[in-house]
């Protein structure tokens, strides 16, 4: 009789965290304990998502209905226009497949027209402007008012100027 080799039997679920959650769903943590950070920070958005989208109730975790794998699940299921995602992004609505294929479509197009304009415009006469790109909200853009050169240079010019009034008021320099 041939003995079936002992290996380590595998688990359910991968050891540490759960593969491709998004990070922002994740909160920087794995599994559980980024599951309860979600339920902590977001409750009230999960528990409305999870009972319009999948006729689920967040309190089925705590009485055995609803495991913590189907959680994460139903989470990494939610749609781009869900309460909890939003609230994930700050308020902030990810758009759609759709409407990012449209802003590109947009581009490409209005982008075309410019070139054909260009192409046909008269020597005499002004070129046309390059067209604007379709405003993406759903990309920050980076804010040069709070750049850390900014504010290093606003730093150093305070400190100039605190410098100059103490010297005035010293009588160094008038």
């Amino acid at each position: 009789m041939d003995r079936v080799p002992q290996a380590e039997v595998p688990a359910v679920q991968d050891e540490g965290p759960l593969q491709g959650v998004p990070q922002a769903l994740r909160a920087g943590a794995g599994g559980i304990r980024g599951l309860r950070q979600l339920i902590r920070r977001h409750g009230r958005a999960l528990e409305a998502d999870l009972r319009r989208e999948y006729g689920v109730r967040l309190r089925d975790l705590y009485t055995g209905n609803l495991t913590w794998r189907e959680l994460a699940s139903y989470v990494l299921g939610l749609s781009p226009t869900s309460a909890t995602r939003t609230a994930l992004n700050g308020g902030t609505v990810e758009p759609t497949g759709e409407q990012i294929i449209l802003a590109d479509l947009f581009d490409a197009v209005t982008t075309h027209d410019w070139h054909f304009a260009q192409a046909n415009a008269d020597d005499k006469k002004a070129k046309p402007k390059k067209p604007k790109p379709y405003p993406r909200w759903w990309i920050t853009q980076p804010s040069r008012k709070n750049s850390p050169e900014r504010l290093a240079k606003l730093d150093d010019a305070r400190r100039r100027k605190r410098a100059r009034e103490q010297a005035i008021a010293e009588g160094r320099i008038a």
